[in-house]
């Protein structure tokens, strides 16, 4: 693994631990100003740090206890993949359904680009039904 890579590897880490915390000062230290985070199952891009921070406003009042666990890591030049499960209590109103205090497991994988040791771009790819199923919504089908 080059210099580089083992470098992007510790931002990324920095970056989940920040978000882990829900450090709005140290996550958006790890962010380039030209971000662009695209939240996939939800179809979101936001461009910019102050667009990302509406998203953590929402994300960290809806799962305020938030936990990151990092199950793989790999490096690949200028971007970085990440596997992570996230665990979090459901206090705050999402995609609207007010909080039910359901606790929530959700499998995600990130896609990473670092550029000048700051992330430039992140694509996060989860799935968003089964994260609403376990906050207790209701899936109902048309026809």
């Amino acid at each position: 693994m080059s210099e580089n890579e083992e470098r992007n590897l510790r931002l990324v880490l920095e970056h989940f631990a920040a978000e882990g915390a829900h450090d709005y000062k140290a996550t958006l230290a790890t962010l380039a100003d030209e971000i662009e985070y695209r939240m996939k199952p939800l179809g979101w891009v936001m461009r910019g740090k102050e667009e990302v921070t509406r998203y953590y406003d929402l994300w960290w009042t809806a799962f305020p206890d938030v936990s990151i666990k990092i199950d793989r890591l790999n490096a690949a030049g200028e971007w970085v993949i990440a596997e992570c499960t996230a665990i979090a209590t459901h206090s705050g109103p999402f995609m609207g359904v007010p909080p039910t205090g359901r606790k929530v497991t959700a499998r995600v994988c990130c896609l990473i680009r670092v550029r000048d040791g700051k992330m430039v771009e992140e694509s996060v790819y989860y799935d968003q039904l089964e994260r609403l199923l376990q906050i207790g919504s209701t899936l109902t089908l048309d026809g």
